[in-house]
């Protein structure tokens, strides 16, 4: 974003005009010497300047302050809400536009959504996979194929691209130098501290991007700057809450991105207060029809919404689009309320000094695996089939296993007639069965079930293997190789079982470098040295340091995407170092060693010569016997004339106490500050040189009369120091430290010895060898011995085997006779009881038969008898007549 300048002219002052100097009488004005002194008006100050930052002085004038204040960071105005400020009609028109597009947007992904929603489903964290047998009892596992990626995916994904330390690490852009590599170190430092104590949000914000991004196949971030915390906000936004046109090939030029946004009641009146909003005067919103993907999400987190909405959800599209307003189609940020369809927010989406009015980005993507449209795919798209196969076939091991442990079986119910029903496993139904069913089998009969098929079990394997495949690694591979294998074959085998996971991980390393690239932005925009005190962090940080261009970087590699691959990568290097000592920096492998084995490196021996010591201390440390280092930034003259004073001193130097110790080191040292003397001043003069043009065009003739005259310089500067010098190092040979001694010439002594060592190893591997054939005479006479055992052992137990199988087969036929006397004795007997039962019941019903005949006779003579008694009473015959007695 653009910085706001003051409009106020520095001023250039003389010596003579500086605050503070006081005008000598009768002193003039010089000759053609310019005035260069400018009046300033305070009253034209930036309004925005605080109060203070003009003050009087003693002799009536003022001080101004050219330090830019907080607001004066960024021009507010030009990124404040002009919803209020542009034509009503064209916004209004502008905004029926987008909300139909977008309504098209989304139900152009609508199949996305709906693959988005079975994917979750699929995981089995909300009960609701789809499939499964219906009868009672069937199992509702899933396989956990699409879970144990994600969980996987996340965990590497995190470890590589938010260690604990912060995610950001320097990278100085161009030639380095002492001042660059400060300023990139205190912007990474600063910056992990937003990202791991200032944002709270930030690492839980992006664990849930990557718990997601493997089944949406994208995840997006939103980062902001928010007013009321007053720092910068990271935000996690699904997929499905992103619309994009069907035309768009990329999200980064699509020419419309929509995120659809669920904010409270409340929330919207915080937006409307602090100014993000206008205050737009809405009716309360009905309940927002959310995605499938994200009711799926619900049901796994066991969230359920009710209808009432409470809350006063409402739905608010935020539309990054380019719009003609202001005579000129510039990119902006449009709000606008779903139900009524009011704008609610108009922000400007460029700098304010580009021309080009490009786009500013807020929102990043991560792509799990990039295909031909904007929206990128992920393992619903590429092995939800197979998960579904493999939980299919586990479901069905599952419920054949169950059904062949719990019984299933049909039940005949007495009746002169069956019927057809139909039945579930595991259930007992009754059924019709005749009077006459005498066996047990004609009662009951279990329903035969195939057992679980070894076939199905190996169509599992596969559909579990073929889906891992997709993204698996070959880590567990690597036990099985040899330790001693060269580190190049162990290389190659980690880089061909993660080539899919090292591309997914290269672009969330950019999209991560993109993130820090706008948290950067807002830092430049908004932060302030009133900010950075306030926060309290103890941390060296000028908001300035952040207008430069971008020299921070994700702290994670995109060539290194695993601790396997790394610590083989440092087993090849220690062992390149150890090989060829001359050509690597020890301390630097050693380094890099302990940073990939998470040991802190001050664990190391101070580094000699990072520090900046006086020349006291370096003389007082040369006496000790310590070393002592030349930087290039020292002031090299100082030292010079300090030591020299040490050397000629009667009660230092020239002790005979002191220089034993001191004389021999200190000769060196005087020596390469000389020579750190000449290549400072050399190329001083060059540089000014090329300041002022007195070198063009990098004249080689031009630098080379440059430099003889500022070797000149320092030869007159130094007359007299050369002999000094070479009286000095004659005089410290004397205390010169004596040479190592010569290592004596050990090649008779190690002849000797190799040639003992052969002897000695050609008589034991002569004594091993025949130790070895006599074990192996030993051993095959044993196997001959076991051989004959073996085969005396067969023959005896295969004449048991048979008199034994014999003797089974007897009493398995004597068993089987008496078995089938049995049961000719038990059909017999029940034959004959059948026989008298039957005997009995008709006995029964003949007698029954008789006594209701004579009861039937008696009633019949009675009535006859009542019916002759009464003719006889009245003289007359009747009609009546009696039963079919024995005698009417």
């Amino acid at each position: 974003m653009a910085k706001k300048k003051l409009p106020v002219e520095v001023i250039e002052l003389d010596d003579e005009d500086k605050p503070g100097k006081e005008d000598k009488p009768g002193k003039e004005d010089k000759p053609g010497k310019e005035d260069k002194r400018e009046l300033v008006d305070i009253s034209e100050l930036d309004k925005d300047a605080k109060a203070g930052d003009a003050r009087d002085t003693d002799d009536g004038g003022a001080m101004v302050s050219m330090e830019e204040t907080k607001e004066a960071r960024i021009n507010l105005k030009h990124f404040e809400n002009i919803v209020d400020d542009v034509d009503k009609s064209m916004l209004a028109t502008a905004v029926s536009d987008l909300v139909t597009k977008i309504e098209r947007d989304k139900e152009a992904r609508s199949k996305r959504d709906k693959l988005y929603e079975e994917g979750l489903r699929r995981t089995g964290m909300g009960d609701d996979a789809p499939g499964g047998a219906a009868f009672s009892g069937a199992t509702k596992v899933v396989h956990p194929m699409l879970i144990e990626a994600c969980v996987d995916f996340s965990a590497r994904a995190m470890k590589e691209i938010f260690p604990p330390a912060g995610p950001v690490k320097s990278k100085v852009i161009g030639p380095q130098n002492k001042e660059k590599l400060a300023k990139a170190e205190r912007k990474a430092t600063y910056m992990n501290w937003q990202a791991t104590e200032q944002m709270p949000e930030f690492r839980g914000e992006l664990e849930q991007l990557t718990t997601q991004l493997p089944l949406g196949g994208g995840q997006y971030v939103k980062v902001n700057y928010n007013k009321q915390r007053k720092r910068p906000r990271l935000e996690f936004v699904p997929i499905d809450d992103v619309l994009l046109p069907f035309a768009a090939t990329n999200f980064y030029s699509a020419e419309r991105k929509t995120h659809v946004q669920y904010i409270t009641q409340m929330e919207y009146d915080r937006r409307v207060k602090a100014g993000m909003y206008a205050d737009v005067d809405l009716p309360s919103a009905p309940m927002p029809d959310f995605t499938k993907a994200s009711i799926a999400n619900d049901k796994i987190e066991g969230r359920k919404s009710d209808s009432y909405n409470e809350d006063g959800l409402r739905t608010v599209f935020e539309i990054y689009t380019w719009l003609e307003i202001e005579d000129e189609l510039c990119p902006y940020i449009l709000t606008v309320d779903k139900s009524t369809e009011k704008a609610l927010a108009l922000y400007r989406n460029w700098d304010e000094d580009d021309e080009n009015c490009d786009e500013l980005e807020w929102m990043v993507e991560f792509g799990f695996v990039p295909w031909r449209g904007a929206y990128p795919i992920g393992l619903t798209h590429m092995i939800g089939g197979l998960s579904g196969a493999a939980t299919g076939a586990l479901r069905a091991l599952l419920d054949s296993a169950h059904i062949q442990n719990v019984p299933t079986m049909l039940k005949l119910k007495g009746g002169p007639s069956g019927q057809t029903i139909t039945m579930q496993p595991t259930e007992v139904v009754e059924i019709e069965g005749g009077v006459m069913v005498d066996d047990i089998r004609k009662l009951a009969m279990p329903i035969p079930f195939n057992p679980p098929s070894p076939t199905l079990f190996q169509l599992l394997g596969f559909c579990v293997e073929a889906g891992k495949g997709v993204v698996q690694t070959s880590f567990e591979k690597l036990s099985d190789q040899n330790a001693n294998q060269p580190v190049g074959t162990t290389m190659a085998l980690i880089e061909q079982g993660m080539v899919v996971f090292s591309s997914i991980h290269s672009r969330l390393h950019s999209s991560m470098g993109r993130v820090f690239k706008i948290l950067a932005r807002i830092n430049s925009a908004y932060l302030t040295p009133e900010d950075v005190k306030a926060q309290g962090s103890g941390l060296e940080i000028d908001p300035e340091d952040f207008d430069d261009p971008m020299d921070v970087v994700p702290v994670s590699d995109p060539q290194i995407f695993s601790e396997t691959q790394r610590f083989a990568q440092m087993q090849a290097l220690l062992q390149r170092s150890a090989q060829v000592p001359g050509m690597y920096d020890q301390r630097k492998v050693e380094e890099m060693f302990l940073r990939a084995m998470k040991v802190p490196d001050d664990l190391l021996t101070p580094k000699p010569g990072e520090d900046d010591v006086d020349p006291v201390s370096e003389n007082v440390a040369a006496t000790m016997r310590q070393p002592v280092y030349v930087m290039p930034s020292q002031d090299h003259l100082g030292h010079l004339q300090v030591h020299m004073a040490f050397l000629q001193s009667p009660l230092f130097g020239q002790n005979p106490a002191i220089v034993k110790t001191y004389l021999y080191p200190m000769v060196t040292h005087l020596r390469d500050h000389l020579l750190n003397y000449y290549m400072q001043e050399t190329h001083k003069g060059v540089r000014l040189a090329e300041e002022k043009g007195k070198i063009k065009d990098d004249s080689t003739e031009e630098q080379v009369a440059i430099i003889l005259r500022a070797q000149g310089f320092i030869e007159k500067q130094f007359q007299g120091f050369a002999e000094a010098l070479a009286q000095l190092d004659k005089q410290a040979q004397q205390y010169a430290p004596p040479p190592p001694p010569m290592p004596q010439d050990m090649s008779l002594q190690v002849a000797k010895l190799n040639a003992e060592q052969r002897a000695q190893g050609d008589a034991q591997r002569l004594q091993a060898s025949q130790q070895s054939e006599a074990q192996r005479l030993g051993f095959e006479q044993q196997k001959l011995q076991a051989t004959q055992q073996s085969e005396a052992m067969r023959l005896q137990g295969a004449q048991q085997a048979a008199q034994q199988k014999s003797q089974q087969d007897a009493a398995m036929a004597q068993f089987q006779a008496q078995q089938k006397a049995q049961q000719e004795a038990q059909r017999a007997q029940a034959a004959f009881e059948m026989e008298q039962f039957s005997q009995q019941q008709e006995s029964a019903r003949k007698v029954q038969e008789l006594e209701t005949r004579e009861r039937m006779n008696t009633s019949d003579n009675d009535t006859a008898m009542s019916i002759v008694a009464s003719e006889i009473a009245t003289g007359e015959r009747t009609n009546l007549s009696t039963g079919t007695g024995i005698n009417p």
